[in-house]
């Protein structure tokens, strides 16, 4: 999981922080007050074990916050329960943890020689267990509260003080616990939707250069095979050569404003135009070519993808093959590219070209590729699931 930076994470941990702390800070008044103690008496009377908890609580809470301050900012490596929700496990305690820990064993003794009022003992314990409970797990922080208790009871002290003691603690712990679990699930949230942004620039920058290679990579198919063609009339004198070397530097132009257009993501591709194309630059390359149907039979909402299946089809003719004949057939239903010259047989290794057609057609459709016989048969299936019977 990656460190948690984000505005809504800061804006939630100050609200957890700021829970937490006032139940440090709290319970163990609180504790006092349910047992009915008066904080002057108990400053008056007991001025240094008073002074004693009062350091303790401060340092209850400035323990805390380190140790959640720690915890936020570090590699959140959750792991996840029965509803795939996070478990905060053990969280790494801040070292200021053994300054409340010392504190409360300081008020253990001082309570227990010198004949201090037990309520402070019951307090400090209440600090104790709230400033621990944040490191270990809600069962670990109740267990070691109640075997306190029963030392506590068993070294004399009221069993109905200690009983009152055990439960604030407890509840402390638990409060502490659900609050630092809720902020987890805040903070997975937080962490899940800045992935999500990444991924969608991510999808977007492979779209973009998905759409880069379709346009660039028919074209320049063309201008490599016109060159060719140029370079073979010229050495023989033709004067067709100028009018070839025009019509190449024609497509170089319209190849860099279709990369503008895409640049500037208006570009959608044109089913007629992409087949006008296809045949033109086959032919270019003295490949025979019959058409069945035409752009008109195509679904208007399958055009764009048949347009895209065309320009990436036509291409990997020529570069995959030396075909003498090819046949474009276009229907409602899909369409069908099938050309000679394969020099070998058997499974056809699919590179960016393919993926790429089969994103643009979406999960309904259907890609088959075959060679067989020294031919190379690409078949698109439309989904027609949804189509109006």
């Amino acid at each position: 999981m990656t460190t948690t930076s984000g505005r809504q994470w800061g804006i939630f941990f100050a609200y957890t922080a700021y829970s937490v702390l006032t139940m440090v800070v709290m319970a163990p008044l609180g504790v006092l007050l349910l047992l009915g103690a008066r904080l002057p008496g108990l400053a008056s009377s007991d001025p240094v074990v008073t002074a004693m908890l009062v350091a303790q609580i401060a340092a209850g809470a400035w323990s805390t916050w380190r140790t959640m301050r720690s915890w936020s900012t570090g590699a959140a490596g959750f792991r996840h329960g029965r509803w795939d929700l996070p478990q905060l496990g053990r969280i790494a305690p801040d070292r200021s943890v053994v300054i409340v820990l010392a504190l409360g064993a300081a008020i253990a003794v001082a309570t227990f020689t010198a004949g201090s009022d037990a309520l402070l003992l019951a307090s400090a314990t209440t600090v104790v267990m709230g400033t621990v409970g944040i490191c270990a797990p809600w069962w670990i922080s109740s267990a070691a509260a109640l075997a306190v208790g029963i030392a506590a009871i068993r070294l004399g002290a009221p069993a109905p003080l200690v009983a009152v003691g055990v439960a604030v603690g407890v509840a402390a712990v638990t409060t502490i616990r659900a609050t630092l679990w809720l902020a987890a699930v805040v903070r997975e949230l937080d962490d899940a939707r800045a992935a999500q942004t990444q991924l969608a620039v991510a999808e977007e920058r492979l779209r973009f250069a998905r759409d880069l290679h379709d346009v660039t990579g028919r074209d320049l198919s063309v201008i490599a095979v016109k060159s060719e063609l140029v370079a073979q009339l010229a050495e023989r004198g033709d004067p067709r050569a100028v009018e070839h070397g025009r019509e190449v530097a024609q497509i170089a132009r319209g190849s860099l404003a279709e990369i503008r257009a895409l640049v500037r993501g208006y570009r959608e591709a044109d089913l007629a135009a992409e087949l006008r194309g296809t045949v033109s630059l086959l032919r270019s390359a003295q490949v025979e070519v019959e058409v069945h149907g035409g752009a008109q039979v195509v679904p208007a909402d399958r055009a764009e993808q048949a347009a895209w299946v065309l320009r990436e089809g036509g291409t990997n003719m020529l570069r995959h093959a030396a075909p003498r004949q090819a046949s474009i057939a276009l229907g409602a239903e899909g369409l069908r590219l099938v050309n000679d010259g394969v020099h070998e047989d058997g499974a056809v290794h699919e590179g960016a070209g393919l993926t790429g057609m089969r994103e643009r057609l979406g999960p309904g459709s259907s890609l088959t590729t075959r060679r067989e016989d020294g031919r190379f048969t690409l078949d698109v299936r439309f989904d027609t699931s949804g189509d109006p019977r």
